[in-house]
């Protein structure tokens, strides 16, 4: 017993706020919590407002809408106002409860128990109960909902057991299910205002959290006050009255206003983090995924592997780091080096001026010379990555690169709901593989922008799914991380790192999935 996207207009969402993510920081195992500087020790006090800093206001506030696959996006005010029910431990890639006392499978994968804590309810007083979760997680699989956590409910049947038992039933065994569970199932709703509609519980949330949404300014501010009802009240939590979430996207400003003082905590990525090191603290969580070049092999020019290889080959990271200054490690591929699933022999093609040439000159040989267009978001950095790498191609014979820049909305309309690009710009953090490699890589997949169809890869994930044993893990992740290598439908050209920066009047700041914080224990240094 082992213990613990969906349709295209939301999956067009989540990208979005991987854009402006991408934009501002540049942009199982499998990541690790950095120690970094951790700030003042022993728990904070009770009482006080923290503000924190956004590099993005919220699409939406529900389980459904809302972006929580990266750490700078909606986590944190996720947790603020619902509480996980559970949730991926960063630095020990275990999953934990918070609001459900276990999450178990006895049967190898196919069904597993939800056991809630009793005695729980929503700030409106409705009860927090099983029929409220299999309220939540039958409505994500609704394709009118239009849920980008759709994925995670292929194949699900869920049942009330009790008031405090849910069972879930797979169609396929996955004893890696609670995985999915903490990255897309974990924020739970109350049906009560579920039933007022889309209008309703998108922009006035009720959850069992810590905190309450008392004000949402768009563009600018959301304001989040204590719940008086929460269940750990009686434990003195969650600490402060209120929590101030400023939306700021401009990096350099976050960093000088959190060393004025003008800010408590911002949840960052890579450029943020390296500039905030030695000065301000810091709790990076390294990632899978990273910053990517990614094709669309569906179609010329990069439905030829020589052409994607070549663009991958000709590039060198390292100087590409050292170039722009923003903050990313040079990465050797989709594993982070430090993950437990990368291997060197496994690796992508390492920079090779000389056969990038030769795949340049072959395909133009046999009438296939390499013109593309480079689409990115019109977000200086993101130009600017663009320009180099333009800069950089420029120095080959027999291949000619343009550059699109669309505003977000746009951006996203084409790569994402169109899928009508030829390579472009994209990030990823992914904590463990299953489920977001799964999500991203996998044939099937909705979310597999890529167009990518590998029976290697394909068999790959599915023996990680299916495995438990940390070495058959491994194998299976290596296999994966050797079909993306051959292939090639993305050049990872940087890792990715994410997480908290604060200031020295924090304390309590303890992190969860992909590097964000857990509401209920954070607050000010006594």
């Amino acid at each position: 017993m082992r213990y613990v996207r969906h349709p295209v207009v939301l999956q067009a969402a989540a990208l979005s706020a991987a854009v402006v993510l991408t934009a501002a920081a540049c942009r199982g195992g499998g990541t690790n919590a950095s120690p970094g500087s951790a700030g003042p020790s022993g728990p904070p006090k009770s009482g006080g407002t923290l503000t924190m800093l956004s590099v993005g206001d919220s699409t939406s506030l529900d389980p459904f809408g809302a972006n929580y696959g990266g750490a700078p996006a909606d986590s944190a005010r996720m947790a603020a106002l619902y509480d996980p029910l559970v949730y991926l431990d960063p630095v020990t890639n275990t999953v934990k409860p918070h609001l459900a006392e276990s999450l178990t499978t006895a049967d190898g994968g196919t069904t597993w128990t939800l056991k809630l804590r009793p005695g729980v309810t929503f700030s409106d007083g409705t009860p927090f109960d099983a029929a409220a979760v299999r309220t939540n997680w039958e409505m994500h699989a609704k394709p009118e909902v239009r849920s980008q956590h759709r994925a995670a409910t292929t194949g699900l049947t869920v049942r009330v057991v009790d008031p405090s038992t849910v069972q879930a039933v797979l169609a396929t065994p996955n004893p890696n299910f609670d995985r999915s569970v903490a990255t897309d199932l974990t924020f739970v709703e109350a049906p009560s205002v579920l039933a007022m509609g889309p209008d309703v519980y998108r922009t006035r949330p009720v959850g069992a959290g810590p905190f309450t949404l008392s004000r949402w300014t768009r563009g600018a501010e959301q304001v989040f006050v204590k719940n008086p009802a929460y269940w750990q009240k009686d434990k003195g939590l969650p600490y402060l009255d209120q929590v101030d979430v400023k939306v700021m996207s401009d990096i350099d400003q976050q960093y000088n206003t959190l060393k004025s003082g003008g800010a408590d905590l911002a949840i960052g990525a890579d450029a943020l983090l390296a500039r905030a090191k030695g000065t301000l603290n810091t709790r990076p969580v390294q990632s899978n995924g990273g910053q990517a070049v990614q094709f669309d092999v569906t179609k010329a020019p990069f439905d030829d592997v020589r052409a994607r290889r070549a663009i991958a080959l000709a590039v060198d990271p390292a100087e590409m780091a050292r170039t722009l200054n923003q903050g990313g490690v040079p990465a050797r591929g989709y594993f982070a080096a430090e993950s437990p699933y990368f291997d060197a022999g496994a690796a992508q093609p390492a920079f090779d001026r000389a056969e990038a040439q030769r795949l340049f000159d072959e395909l133009a040989a046999a009438g296939h010379r390499l013109d593309f267009t480079f689409t990115v978001p019109k977000a200086t950095v993101s130009v600017k990555l663009a320009e180099y790498l333009q800069s950089r191609l420029t120095q080959y014979k027999n291949v000619t690169m343009r550059i699109d820049t669309l505003d977000v909305s746009a951006f996203v309309t084409r790569v994402v709901v169109q899928r009508d690009y030829q390579a472009t710009l994209f990030q990823d953090w992914v904590v463990d593989p299953e489920p977001r490699a799964w999500n991203a890589l996998q044939s099937a997949s909705p979310q597999n922008l890529m167009g990518w169809r590998s029976p290697a890869a394909d068999r790959a994930l599915a023996a990680g799914r299916a495995a438990t044993d940390p070495a058959q893990r491994k194998t299976a992740y290596v296999d994966l991380q050797r079909a993306l290598s051959a292939e090639l439908p993305m050049w990872v050209y940087a890792q990715s790192a994410q997480g908290p920066v604060f200031t020295n009047r924090v304390a309590g700041v303890e992190l969860f999935n992909a590097g964000s914080v857990l509401m209920d224990r954070v607050g000010l240094a006594r």
